[in-house]
């Protein structure tokens, strides 16, 4: 019969949210892993006159020292016993208080005895979910939902769809003459201050509609008139409030050449353009489609901003006190959502740094980035809460939705599902179904009797 371990830990809380447990082990106990550590460092130690893991533990010793093998087999103790010495605290001291232990992050562990003859002894440091003091959400919810706006959809905006239609089907025909503003023109360009290219201010055959308004004040309008085959200079003082602040208010010289000046033929908004652009027997069919897709939009966007609404107003009056390590955690989710953004706009995320100046530690740290990871893991936590107060669950079906839905966006492939961690994966779109289900819960909660 194995003896009874005679380990014995104490449990400090360094925060509300932290706690350090002082772990003892007593020599008798620990000195069983010694011999277990020299055979493991002999594995891996050159030692003359025996194969790699079969020297003697007084060989071992004499060639390392004593400390290296205590060393070795603190570590393989605690690597061994960590998950026991949890578990066994949850249970003595959580469960059998009817409290929840749910730590979070890498918990840190740090050796503070170790030596000859002596018990080993180390402290593990632990970050664990807060409590958290949540209002009368419904109430809440109820007061918020009440703000419900149903925005009708007007003719203008009928009629701005409708014209958006009607240009993507425009025909482009070049034409010799000199551009005007709803033509599409091609470009070479250059900009100099003072004789002096500046950085990024050259392009060659670059395309765009004139009139748009995509340079700075003024450009575009010094383009009205000229032909294919046309050069010309100019000069432009850029607005002090100009959106790229590195030449907001200096004098640009600029040398342009026209390539290539296009008509943009529109088509007439009847029934035979109607039936052209997908499965329409009419103009008036397409019409009753865009007011509905509007529709649609507004209130989509009226249901985030409620959804929206109710979690903040949640959060202003909860109590939670967020430990760092999710905090970091959602700085890093955020640094990965922002480097995916960069990547679809074709843009390498050094050149992105660069071009705000800023390191991507320095991003992480500024205060209006880690405000809003803090409000994001409060939101989390606050809908953690709920669903676990009312009992909401995700069943399977909604968590492989919210999964597919992920792959779907992110373009993964078969390759691309073989590399990740599945049960993490899994795990995660479980937190996220679950967030909608809660949402939803709020939402229906003023259709109660």
């Amino acid at each position: 019969m194995a003896e009874k371990s005679q380990v014995n830990y104490s449990l400090e809380r360094a925060a509300s949210t932290q706690l350090e447990i002082i772990v003892r082990v007593p020599y008798g106990e620990f000195s069983l892993w010694a011999p277990k550590a020299a055979a493991k460092i002999s594995e891996e130690t050159e030692i003359e006159g025996f194969r790699k893991g079969h020297a003697p533990y007084e060989v071992v010793k004499t060639k390392v020292g004593e400390f290296k093998i205590l060393e070795e087999a603190a570590r393989m103790y605690i690597a061994e016993n960590f998950k026991k010495i949890l578990a066994d605290i949850e249970d003595k001291e959580y469960k059998a208080r009817g409290q929840s232990f749910e730590p979070v992050g890498e918990p840190q562990v740090a050796i503070t005895k170790l030596a000859p003859g002596e018990d080993l002894e180390f402290k593990i440091t632990l970050s664990l979910l807060p409590a958290i003091e949540l209002p009368d959400y419904k109430a809440i919810a109820t007061r918020v939902l009440a703000t419900k706006k149903v925005e009708e959809v007007t003719g203008l905006e009928v009629l701005s769809s409708l014209d958006r239609l009607r240009e993507s089907g425009a025909k482009l025909i070049t034409v010799n003459r000199g551009a005007q503003l709803g033509d599409r023109v091609e470009i070479d360009f250059s900009a100099s201050h003072g004789g002096v290219k500046i950085e990024g201010g050259e392009s060659k055959n670059h395309p765009f509609t004139l009139g748009t308004g995509r340079f700075m004040p003024g450009f575009e309008n010094q383009l009205v008139g000229m032909k294919a085959g046309e050069e010309k200079s100019f000069s432009l003082a850029v607005p002090q409030e100009y959106r790229e602040k590195s030449i907001a208010g200096k004098a640009l010289d600029f040398r342009a050449a026209m390539k290539l000046v296009q008509r943009r033929d529109v088509p007439e908004w009847n029934d035979d353009f109607a039936k052209s652009i997908g499965n329409f027997s009419s103009a008036a069919d397409v019409e009753k489609n865009v007011r509905d897709g509007l529709g649609m939009e507004k209130e989509e966007k009226e249901g985030e901003r409620l959804k929206s609404a109710m979690l903040e107003a949640i959060a202003d009056g909860a109590k939670i006190e967020i430990p760092e390590p999710l905090i970091a955690n959602e700085l890093e989710k955020m640094t990965a959502e922002l480097q995916h953004s960069i990547a679809g706009m074709g843009l390498a995320w050094e050149q992105y740094l660069a071009h705000i100046k800023k390191t991507e530690e320095a991003l992480r740290q500024g205060a209006e980035w880690r405000e809003q990871a803090e409000r994001r893991v409060k939101f989390a936590l606050i809908l953690r809460e709920i669903a676990k107060k009312e009992e909401i669950h995700p069943s399977e079906e909604e968590t492989q939705a919210a999964a597919n839905r992920t792959i779907a966006h992110q373009g993964m492939d078969k390759t691309d599902l073989k590399t990740i961690d599945r049960e993490a994966f899994i795990s995660y779109h479980a937190g996220i179904a679950r967030n909608e289900k809660v949402l939803q819960f709020l939402e229906a909660i003023v259709s109660e009797p």
